[in-house]
């Protein structure tokens, strides 16, 4: 199974690097731009810095949902968005951004779990996630964009 470590980073960032700014979705309407913008957030996230979102997880998410995706039983959802209740309330998952200012948050994400400097933020959708799971679910959520792309 593959970790998010310094090496998967690398390779992450010359991927995404791949994507043409006017390069259209396999699926959806995420913009190239806006993908780097959900990446960061959702990093951030993790680590407890981003805009705070409501947890509107539900015993059905955390305790069935999450280790079925977290195992690859099940695929992350396509076209996953917020509840129009959040976005009514200008809550977004898309934080300003750019590739180098990405793969700085990668290094110091990656740097807070190795010096064990790192409490991980629960998940919006599935609750209380441990570093392992959150290092799970990045491999999944990246890859999943990056399919979206076709890189």
């Amino acid at each position: 199974m593959q970790h998010f470590d310094r090496d998967y980073a690398e390779k992450l960032r010359q991927r995404l690097k791949a994507i043409q700014s006017d390069q259209r979705p396999q699926w959806g309407d995420l913009q190239p731009a806006a993908l780097i913008g959900h990446l960061t957030w959702m990093l951030k996230h993790a680590m407890g810095k981003s805009t705070k979102v409501p947890d509107y997880s539900t015993w059905f998410t955390r305790s069935l949902m999450k280790p079925l995706l977290l195992k690859g039983i099940i695929p992350i959802p396509k076209n996953q968005a917020l509840p129009a209740s959040l976005e009514k309330q200008g809550i977004r998952t898309i934080e300003p951004g750019d590739l180098e200012s990405f793969q700085a948050l990668m290094e110091e994400y990656l740097r807070r779990i190795q010096d064990d400097e790192l409490t991980p933020a629960p998940h919006p959708y599935l609750g209380e996630m441990t570093i392992d799971e959150w290092d799970r679910f990045h491999i999944l959520h990246f890859e999943h964009h990056l399919r979206q792309f076709k890189v």
